[in-house]
């Protein structure tokens, strides 16, 4: 099904070009509040969950689309109240009407935006890497007043997403340095692994766990910096974790995905995929699902690690799900989405894409956000089922 018609951009996106190109205006918003609800960070919540605890339709509408001048990389947008933001690798931060896609505004800093934007009620921080420099920059932005109110150098680059805690930003540079901001962006504390990292943590709001090119697993204390563990258990890690309750899940560059223990990092089983997993494992009650480079997608029983079903796409999973009951909406790299059945692991619905999908989706209010190369932003409407 071709949901990206070449005819369809003939003739939109000329327009938003337009738009784009015009706009010259700073994101500034007199009438926000504190408090409002939304999308604060890559995978929602601290742990990564990815998960939507309810069943949806697989027939999708568009119902608008944008695009910014610059590419994203496999990150995601992020919403506050009725504002959708979206970083691309040019260095521009935008603001758009999450049910329009009208845009408000953006603004231009030096340096790539290559990770998800976090929002803590009316400010944005912006993580920037600088070309051909040794730091990138930290920035919070007040999108109540317009202005930058605290930028912060870090030594090295940043393709590592950022967590939101109930007290702070938490940073993990590639050179391995994890670092701590309150929310008015002073350092609360830092600790320097020494070792390069290409693996998103995730937390419990207790410890912070991540993994590195070692193959080390660490766990370090969100409140002290303090590591708790630091355990060689794999070959290389360079998937993103997550976490539920007492276990710790990731995947790694062998293919192997793991469930450890939280306050040990003790393996409890690990599943053999045969190619490198990149993407965040998702889970609900009972299943965890991942896929990988390899093109297929595994749903393992949590408990047992028993393998319940896979599937092969022919294309490569690189991009984090998400995952409804009833439904895993899975991105693949070879320009796709799929719709599949969480409990038969049956692909009921792909959709074509005229670019590669880069974005991972989000959902929020009705609304399923998705994103493609070339900057390409999609807004469609999907239905509850329940």
């Amino acid at each position: 099904m071709g949901f990206l018609k070449k005819t369809y951009f003939k003739y939109i996106s000329p327009f938003i070009v337009l738009i784009l190109l015009s706009c010259t205006q700073p994101i500034a918003f007199k009438n926000m509040i504190v408090g409002s609800s939304g999308y604060f960070m890559f995978g929602k919540n601290p742990e990564r969950k990815f998960f939507q605890n309810m069943s949806i339709e697989d027939n999708i509408k568009l119902k608008w689309s944008a695009e910014t001048s610059g590419s994203q990389a496999n990150t995601s947008v992020v919403i506050y109240d009725n504002i959708l933001f979206v970083g691309d690798l040019s260095g521009k931060l935008y603001a758009f009407d999450r049910t329009s896609g009208k845009i408000f505004g953006y603004e231009k800093y030096s340096g790539s935006i290559s990770i998800t934007p976090v929002v803590n009620n009316l400010r944005v921080f912006i993580l920037l890497n600088q070309l051909n420099e040794k730091f990138s920059m930290l920035k919070i932005y007040d999108y109540l007043n317009g202005n930058v109110l605290l930028e912060s150098k870090i030594y090295g680059s940043v393709q590592n997403e950022m967590i939101k805690l109930n007290d702070g930003i938490v940073v993990l540079t590639d050179q391995g340095e994890l670092i701590k901001f309150n929310f008015i962006g002073s350092r609360e504390w830092s600790v320097n692994t020494k070792v390069s990292i290409k693996s998103s943590p995730a937390s419990n709001g207790d410890l912070i766990f991540f993994g590195n090119e070692k193959g080390e697993l660490i766990a370090v204390s969100s409140n002290t910096g303090e590591i708790k563990y630091r355990k060689n258990i794999s070959n290389g890690i360079e998937g993103d974790f997550s976490v539920e309750g007492d276990y710790v899940y990731f995947g790694d560059n062998d293919g192997k995905l793991f469930c450890v223990t939280v306050n040990e990092g003790k393996i409890v089983w690990a599943v053999d995929t045969k190619s490198k997993i990149l993407s965040t494992p998702v889970m609900n009650d009972d299943k965890v699902f991942v896929g990988n480079l390899g093109g297929e997608i595994f749903c393992i029983n949590k408990s047992s690690g028993k393998i319940i079903w896979k599937i092969e796409t022919g294309g490569v999973i690189n991009t984090t799900p998400a995952l409804f009951k009833n439904y895993l909406v899975q991105p693949d790299l070879n320009r796709k989405i799929y719709f599949i059945d969480s409990n038969s692991g049956e692909i009921t619905k792909t959709y074509d894409f005229e670019k590669r999908v880069k974005l991972s989706p989000v959902y929020y209010d009705g609304i399923l956000y998705l994103g493609a190369d070339k900057g390409i932003i999609n807004a469609y409407q999907i239905s509850n089922k329940e």
